[in-house]
């Protein structure tokens, strides 16, 4: 199979106080401002593809279904969902600013390291109860598999 070119576009979070949760992904997270449509905001996490940045939108959680009608928006509940987290990548050298950052604004972090894939990683939740992590690869805490 040929490698992908794909990379993530968007995340959507619903919220039920969409101001709250964007002050936290702008000002915590360090976000920029991109688009708000009504009550939808959506914020830059990196410049991709031409005329499509990677994006976080953050809708009210009362916005009626979207998305194309023929993907059963039936299933849809606004107010929940199966999102377990999602992680913002950094460069190795931003790690332990990071960390001291987010300590210093009196988040509740959890740090964690994962040998099989040499990461270092901050575990928090935003207002919502969301699980976000900033990770970093680091080379030096790679576990190599024995032969």
């Amino acid at each position: 199979m040929k490698p992908s070119n794909k990379r993530l576009g968007e995340l959507v979070l619903r919220t039920s106080d969409v101001n709250t949760l964007t002050a936290f992904y702008r000002d915590v997270i360090g976000l920029e401002p991109f688009a708000s449509f009504g009550n939808n905001r959506f914020l830059k996490v990196a410049d991709d593809f031409e005329g499509h940045p990677q994006l976080l939108a953050i809708f009210d959680q009362s916005k009626e279904y979207s998305g194309p009608h023929n993907l059963q928006p039936e299933k849809v509940d606004a107010g929940s969902g199966t999102l377990h987290h999602f992680a913002f990548a950094m460069e190795k050298e931003q790690f332990d600013q990071e960390r001291e950052r987010l300590h210093g604004l009196g988040l509740d972090i959890r740090i964690a390291q994962y040998g099989q894939f040499g990461w270092h990683s901050i575990h928090f939740h935003d207002p919502d109860g969301n699980s976000v992590e900033f990770v970093c690869y680091d080379p030096s805490v790679l576990e190599m598999e024995e032969k």
